[in-house]
């Protein structure tokens, strides 16, 4: 079974309505993190439906999106065709080659990672973030919480492990359905890294994690969030040495 296909027309209509915890919990903690961003130039890789990108562009950012998927990015640029200093293009992340050395301030990549098919990749992934992002220049990234990533049933997502699924495992494939806003599901299946192995490529990358942030919901979240008790997602803020 392969992981999710973000080049699904169909898939990426279901995953345009947008995924409960990105507005409500994850979003806003990443703009709390990125404070000011007025003329600070920031990468979006994996931008997805470049809703965050935009936010980005909205405070001020110049603000570059690349997504693997041409489907996405050919959404991105319809529905972002009017943002302003908001730039689209395919790319692989592995291999940003149209992307100067220390030519950003900030890299960002929301949910990436768990769809990246193989460790060699991820770690050239950290190589070239770290290629671009200018000395002392931040890189933050999310991913399921381990805790919540090893619950089968938390708020927003159920999960569902394949055969050979170990949390120490790199590379254990599992499904997960994933509570959107209008309240319908949409299902994943994804790739799990370990902490440790993200450590491992931070530091082989000359780059090293400095900030762990576990966010919470909004005051302004649906009832749905009330109760939300056990964290679904991390964020790793990393910086180039």
């Amino acid at each position: 079974m392969e992981v999710s296909d973000y080049k699904n027309p169909e898939f990426l209509e279901r995953y345009k309505k947008t995924p409960l915890l990105h507005p409500f919990v994850v979003f806003p903690s990443l703009l709390d993190i990125f404070g000011d961003v007025e003329n600070k130039k920031i990468l979006d890789l994996g931008c997805g439906s470049g809703d965050f990108a935009q936010l980005l562009a909205e405070r001020g950012a110049d603000v570059v999106g690349v997504d693997i998927s041409e489907k996405w990015i050919e959404i991105c640029k319809k529905e972002h065709a009017n943002a302003q200093n908001l730039n689209f293009f395919v790319a692989d992340g592995s291999n940003l080659e149209q992307l100067a050395d220390e030519s950003f301030d900030f890299v960002v990549m929301n949910m990436v990672l768990l769809n990246v098919p193989t460790k060699e990749k991820v770690q050239q992934i950290f190589k070239e973030v770290s290629r671009v992002l200018k000395k002392s220049g931040e890189l933050v990234f999310t991913d399921l919480n381990p805790l919540g990533l090893m619950i089968e049933k938390t708020t927003a997502e159920t999960q569902t492990y394949l055969p050979g699924f170990s949390y120490f495992k790199d590379g254990s494939k599992f499904k997960s359905k994933v509570l959107l806003t209008d309240g319908s599901e949409i299902e994943f299946v994804d790739l799990h890294w370990t902490l440790e192995t993200y450590t491992c490529c931070l530091s082989d990358a000359e780059m090293y994690l400095y900030r762990i942030i576990e966010p919470q919901p909004v005051k302004e979240a649906p009832a749905v969030l009330k109760d939300y008790g056990i964290p679904e997602h991390i964020i790793l803020v990393c910086r180039k040495l």
